[in-house]
């Protein structure tokens, strides 16, 4: 019953057509962007505040407010991808890293799992960003972090998801 074509095979991500039967019977093709998954951390500090990243994302031609995040390279396991992009964007490690949850990011059409992390006790590391990113770091409270999703300023769904998390979950934060 199952028929694959893959239109695209990129670097990041292929674009799989498949015939798929449903449950209730009806077959129909089905669109799909293929990702092998990413993580995204909620670095806090010691005292509280929040390092968010200032990036710029070329795709949508925009400086977003984003947390720490990155794709896994193949067979990684999310904790470790979560502990090197950590480092690379924001040059602190991690003294404790928790797992807070899993999320698709768009399951009509792509098959990403993003895998939210929280890290605290965090100390200065080296900054390593890659050739193709431009980042600023911000540190800010969680209440001024929440009045930037509220004013627009925070519209990236990872950090939107990760901060209401926080709110909601306050206990995890120092």
């Amino acid at each position: 019953m199952s028929k694959v074509e893959y239109p695209f095979k990129g670097r990041v991500f292929s674009v799989k057509v498949e015939r798929v039967k449903l449950p209730n019977g009806r077959v129909m093709s089905v669109e799909a962007v293929e990702h092998p998954g990413a993580v995204a951390i909620l670095p806090v500090l010691d005292d509280g505040r929040i390092i968010l990243l200032k990036q710029y994302r070329p795709t949508v031609k925009e400086w977003l407010y984003e947390i720490p995040a990155g794709t896994l390279k193949p067979g990684e396991d999310p904790d470790h991808c979560a502990i090197r992009e950590l480092e690379e964007e924001t040059g602190f490690t991690a003294g404790e890293l928790v797992k807070l949850f899993s999320m698709y990011l768009a399951p009509g059409y792509s098959t990403e799992v993003i895998h939210i992390y929280l890290a605290r006790r965090l100390q200065p590391a080296e900054q390593r960003l890659e050739k193709d990113e431009v980042i600023e770091l911000s540190m800010v409270t969680l209440d001024e972090a929440l009045h930037m999703i509220e004013e627009n300023a925070i519209r990236d769904a990872k950090t939107i998801s990760a901060l209401l998390y926080a709110l909601h979950f306050s206990k995890n934060l120092p």
